[in-house]
């Protein structure tokens, strides 16, 4: 839906409609964007070999050109937008948000009261969908946001967890939770500050800091209880990163 704040509105439908039940029905493609908001009830919607489901609360967008098969599950009621724009913009499937904000809701019914039919451009309306386009993606933002926190900090846990495994990298991270490694470097150290390469190798460091105090296992078992591919290497980054080497750094501890 991002896009769409790139086109201007040209034409608005708006109106609130009510169905009962019923099996599924082709829709073929249109020649205008709809945006709906579901007061009750629960539909399926089938495009592009995706299924998504719009229940109570829930605005589906569907965008111009777009075929696809609905199925009413339950006698639902719901508002509903068709508009056009200046410019045809490139959308491949439908969207369903899912928003807990009353503001979203009557403003969907603000262009509904205001909607004079066969008045095809009016500005009040056109001003209050603009509206609710920038509300809508605000939301969508939000949630785009949120979710990429959650998998962040998913991240973040898995290395927590598995920072021992010295087949732990960022391409197996990446690959780990299908998103791609500049992805991962980009959201992992906007959200901790901090790139997920220094966070691993910190936590492996400070685990290590750990062992190594407690005397009883030597280097070469740390190195490789800590996930270093090598004894030499974890001397390296050790050395690297604490200033000192991991023995002298074990002396030095154990003897204060």
């Amino acid at each position: 839906m991002s896009s769409i704040k790139r086109g201007a509105i040209t034409e608005i439908k708006a109106y609130s409609t009510s169905h009962k039940k019923c099996g599924r029905v082709f829709v073929p493609q249109r020649d205008f964007y709809s945006l709906t908001y579901r007061y009750s009830g629960k539909i399926l919607v089938e495009a592009n070999g995706e299924t998504i489901y719009s229940d109570s609360g829930s605005i589906m967008f569907v965008p111009k050109g777009l075929s696809y098969s609905t199925e009413i599950l339950e006698n639902m009621s719901m508002a509903v937008i068709h508009f056009k724009l200046d410019r045809d913009i490139e959308f491949r499937n439908h969207a369903v948000l899912k928003v807990q904000d009353n503001g979203i809701k009557q403003l969907f019914e603000s262009i509904i009261r205001n909607y004079h039919v066969g008045v095809s451009i009016d500005f009040r309306c056109m001003s209050l969908l603009y509206e609710l386009l920038a509300r809508l993606e605000e939301f969508r933002l939000g949630t785009i946001a949120n979710k990429t926190y959650d998998r962040m900090r998913a991240v973040k846990e898995y290395i927590e967890q598995r920072y021992s495994d010295p087949s732990v990298y960022i391409e197996s991270i990446a690959n780990e939770f299908g998103i791609s490694t500049s992805y991962l470097r980009r959201e992992f150290s906007r959200v901790y500050g901090i790139s997920p390469v220094v966070f691993l190798r910190d936590v492996r460091v400070n685990n290590s800091k750990i062992m190594l105090e407690s005397g009883y296992l030597s280097v070469e078992e740390i190195a490789e209880h800590c996930g270093f591919s090598s004894a030499s290497y974890f001397i390296q980054v050790f050395h690297k990163n604490v200033g000192e080497t991991p023995a002298g750094y074990r002396k030095r501890v154990i003897n204060n």
